[in-house]
């Protein structure tokens, strides 16, 4: 039967968690949490068995910290998206805050304008097309100059950094909306 997920060491059948090897990391799934306890099981003295109230409660723990982290990762989402927010009620309006580095929006945007992909997403001949257009080299030496440096302009658009943190852009300037200092 395709697409059957059993697990090999629980023998445990389930559709939403993929059994498959996984690359490794630091944090504990659910069907590792489960094999924690049947090995728990298996390996108690049978003399003085564990209580079922004790699994009950590290299950219990266990949802609960499922929950936290889904928590977690939807504040990280309602962040972002107020930061966008936020940076987009700026567009239009003449704003005071330092220049960053506009290196890696402009290479975006040059990337694509050319080839409608992202410059990560770049082979290395496309990287260095891009690298070679003049609006990246003027944002390359600009950066040089300037980063650091207090701009006052009318916000043009936002521009979105790899890292998802939304920037001004200024008169073909990224400033950091962090550092905002005053708004007309």
């Amino acid at each position: 039967m395709a697409g059957l997920n059993i697990d090999p060491v629980t023998g445990l059948q389930n559709a939403s968690i993929d059994a498959r090897p996984k690359t490794p990391g630091n944090e504990l799934g659910q069907v590792d949490f489960m094999k924690l306890i049947i090995a728990q099981m298996k390996n108690q003295n049978p003399l003085e068995p564990q209580k079922d109230t004790d699994f009950m409660a590290q299950m219990a723990q266990f949802e609960a910290l499922n929950q936290m982290k889904a928590v977690a990762e939807g504040m990280k989402v309602l962040q972002g998206v107020t930061e966008l927010s936020s940076a987009t009620a700026m567009i239009g309006r003449t704003v005071t805050g330092k220049q960053v580095d506009a290196t890696p929006a402009v290479r975006d945007m040059v990337a694509r304008e050319k080839f409608s992909a992202p410059y990560e997403k770049l082979d290395s001949r496309q990287r260095v097309e891009v690298g070679n257009d003049p609006r990246v080299k003027s944002a390359i030496a600009d950066a040089l100059d300037n980063a650091g440096k207090e701009v006052t302009g009318k916000v043009d658009k936002v521009v979105v950094g790899a890292d998802g943190i939304p920037s001004l852009w200024i008169n073909g300037k990224v400033v950091d909306m962090f550092t905002v200092s005053g708004v007309v």
